[in-house]
């Protein structure tokens, strides 16, 4: 009668460790086929280093004969650092020298799996106190073909931190037992996540936060100059949470926002400082403005205008120069339009007071 090989059902969700035992006992008399019977053990060992119930050193018997019995092979010698936990030191000694032609030629085959080995430290050393079963790990990998599917382990135990897990789901990428239409399916480990009442960790991202983060920051990418709708880029949002890409996309439009500010303000104030005129401020002197204007030619040819003047050095005083002094012996001012700064802008109430007090001293005759 041909017995069956064991399923992954079977490995990873009999309750019973008894009869989970029994099943690979039966198998490994009836077929001999140490390097399944290998796989299957690490399979349960992995089991047990990722549920609260205690499946530590199973089949010890059977170990023992592989170890100690079975003919060597690849697997067996790759997947030998896993039943270092069955022996003493003198029997582990002994192992290394039949399957391998010395200490260092074993240290050389079995680095990988010595790593991997390291990685099961919480072999079933859950305390139960607590209802295991409402625990699921939930991981998802990749099979030889790239395409992705979900496993899920109930009775995990929640002492695991995330990257202990991780660690651990990594061994099962090195078992090929694990097969669905030829296709080996744990190839590639991606992610997982631990739920329970609440999602205690998880390496995915939630929609719902993701979807948030792309709100806030979408905001500031519209234009640097509206900062009124940019001033609650983080209010409500938990920045220990956010990714460092999402960091960096969310400072970002911080610092656009600000630096948008400084210029309007810096913008404004230089203005401000423009158009005010200390009280100070020296006139100069007669000669010095006058040589600065364009005498009228001769005839009745109207006086040319402010444009025509030739720009002075300074972009105050000549302005209020040009409106203000003409020659001597004219009766009457000739009509000048009102002064205007450099840029265009009309003085301010300030600067004109200051225009008007100049003309009536230049009115009062001399002594």
């Amino acid at each position: 009668m041909e017995i069956k090989q064991l399923t992954r059902r079977q490995l990873f969700t009999m309750k019973n460790r008894k009869n989970l035992e029994t099943k690979v006992r039966k198998f490994w008399e009836a077929t001999k086929n140490a390097d399944l019977v290998v796989e299957y053990f690490v399979a349960i060992i992995v089991r047990n280093a990722l549920v609260a119930s205690d499946f530590s050193l199973p089949c010890q018997d059977v170990v023992r004969d592989l170890l100690f019995q079975a003919e060597p092979s690849e697997t067996l010698r790759q997947f030998s650092p896993f039943f270092k936990d069955y022996l003493d030191e003198s029997e582990w000694i002994s192992v290394i020298k039949r399957l391998f032609k010395n200490e260092n030629a074993y240290y050389k085959a079995t680095k990988k799996m010595r790593v991997h080995k390291n990685s099961l430290k919480n072999r079933g050393s859950a305390v139960l106190v607590d209802n295991y079963d409402s625990y699921t790990l939930v991981s998802i990998f990749e099979d030889t073909n790239g395409k992705k599917h979900t496993w899920k382990l109930r009775d995990a135990d929640p002492s695991n931190t995330l990257e202990e897990t991780k660690r651990i789901l990594n061994i099962l990428t090195t078992l090929t037992i694990f097969q669905k239409d030829d296709v080996r399916q744990f190839a590639k480990f991606l992610d997982c996540e631990f739920k329970g009442t609440t999602t205690l960790y998880s390496t995915k991202q939630p929609k719902e936060q993701e979807q948030s983060v792309q709100n806030s920051v979408a905001e500031p990418t519209k234009t640097k100059a509206d900062t009124s709708s940019e001033k609650v880029l983080v209010d409500g949002m938990d920045l220990s949470v956010l990714t460092k890409g999402e960091l960096i996309i969310l400072l970002k439009g911080i610092f656009e926002e600000a630096e948008a500010a400084m210029l309007e303000e810096s913008s404004d104030k230089a203005e401000e400082g423009f158009e005010k005129l200390p009280a100070d401020l020296p006139i100069g002197n007669k000669t010095n403005i006058e040589s600065r204007i364009v005498p009228e030619e001769k005839g009745n040819q109207q006086q040319e205008p402010l444009s025509t003047l030739e720009k002075p050095k300074s972009d105050l005083i000549p302005t209020l120069a040009a409106g203000a002094i003409l020659e001597e012996g004219t009766e009457k001012p000739p009509k000048v339009d009102t002064p205007v700064k450099p840029n265009g802008k009309k003085l301010s109430k300030k600067d004109r007071k200051l225009l008007d007090n100049f003309n009536q001293r230049k009115k009062k005759p001399r002594k």
